[in-house]
């Protein structure tokens, strides 16, 4: 019978769609996102862009053939170029640009990565993922990505479960607490790990992003994970993160030395970090979004997910068939004050 399980609708906001050190200047790259292709190129200069692929001259697809020529991306079929802005600004034949425009998307760079803005009305961006500076781990940051099948919002959901870290991770003495924002939730969870305390603090922007921050307090370990789920189709999702950590060990030791130990740990580390999130993987492929689940006493996180993460689908989405509990709507400008949009993207604050 194929696919039986039903899939839920995409949801609005920021999504990645390759990490920024893959789309070096002058590069195109065809990208799926949302049932549909976009093409990214980078400019000379150094800009990201993405716009729906078609030509508005004859439709040729911009991503099969198309080149960057400076700072405008060129039709192979018939020379018209285009500005970063998406007009057509010349010709390959020097006569004159007709008025014609690309579908640009709203496109930000940020945590290493290429991120697009989604909405199901087309209206621009109405909050903003915050940047984390890294600058300070010495480690270099470890990539990972997988094509995965069922919800993206599994990340984030993941990330609230606090009875699966027990079940499913191992973890001991788990306990957690749950904050919530207009673009972003946040868990706190405390645990130990085959003995070890740990903390671990995972900020969720919208369905696309998680900024965590991880620490073994006794063994000196920190780690900063970038998160990225992206949907490319129905039933279909990209997970890519990057992990940056530093080690108490390590950091005594001069520059030179430290660098080199980072480099032959770090692809130690991604394995290891790797092998925690990836248990979830087969369970994530193959579940069943259910909109009433039967919800154990320790699944309050949960609920205030669902409940959250409701607001980012459209509104014909979220009836009690799909989204039982009741969404909460997003806090407007007018009613939260001037300071509304800097605070709902505040960055994730460092474990104290």
């Amino acid at each position: 019978m194929g696919e039986t399980r039903a899939p839920l609708p995409y949801p609005d906001g920021w999504f990645s769609v390759c990490f920024s050190r893959d789309l070096p200047p002058g590069t195109v790259r065809t990208v799926p996102f949302m049932g549909q292709d976009l093409v990214l190129y980078r400019t000379a200069a150094g800009r990201a862009c993405a716009i729906d692929p078609y030509c508005p001259h004859l439709g040729a697809h911009l991503g099969v053939g198309g080149k960057v020529q400076g700072e405008e991306l060129v039709c192979p079929f018939h020379g018209l170029a285009f500005s970063p802005e998406g007009g057509c600004v010349r010709t390959g034949q020097g006569t004159t640009p007709p008025d014609a425009s690309l579908t640009l998307r709203y496109t930000k760079e940020v945590n290493g990565a290429v991120m697009v803005w989604a909405d199901h009305e087309n209206r621009p961006p109405n909050w903003e993922v915050p940047e984390r500076d890294l600058s300070a781990f010495a480690s270099p940051p470890q990539h990972s990505s997988h094509e995965m099948r069922g919800y993206p919002q599994d990340t984030g959901e993941n990330s609230v479960d606090q009875v699966h870290f027990g079940w499913l991770h191992g973890l001991t003495d788990t306990a957690a607490t749950y904050e919530v924002g207009d673009c972003w939730m946040e868990t706190l969870l405390t645990a130990r790990w085959h003995g070890q305390p740990m903390r671990m603090r995972m900020r969720q922007f919208g369905m696309g992003h998680v900024q965590a921050e991880s620490e073994m307090s006794r063994i000196g370990f920190r780690v900063i994970t970038m998160l990225y789920s992206t949907p490319t189709a129905p039933m279909k999702w990209t997970m890519s993160w990057i992990d940056t950590f530093e080690l108490a060990l390590f950091e005594r030791l001069p520059r030179p030395l430290r660098r080199a130990a980072y480099a032959l740990l770090g692809p130690v580390a991604k394995r290891w970090l790797a092998s925690f999130a990836q248990i979830d993987f087969p369970i994530w492929n193959a579940r069943a979004f259910l909109g009433r689940p039967k919800l154990l006493r320790g699944d309050r996180g949960i609920a205030e997910f669902r409940r959250w993460s409701a607001r980012f689908y459209p509104p014909s989405s979220t009836d009690k068939r799909v989204f039982p509990i009741r969404p909460v709507p997003p806090v407007s400008s007018a009613a939260s004050g001037a300071g509304a949009a800097g605070a709902s993207a505040e960055p994730l604050a460092p474990i104290s």
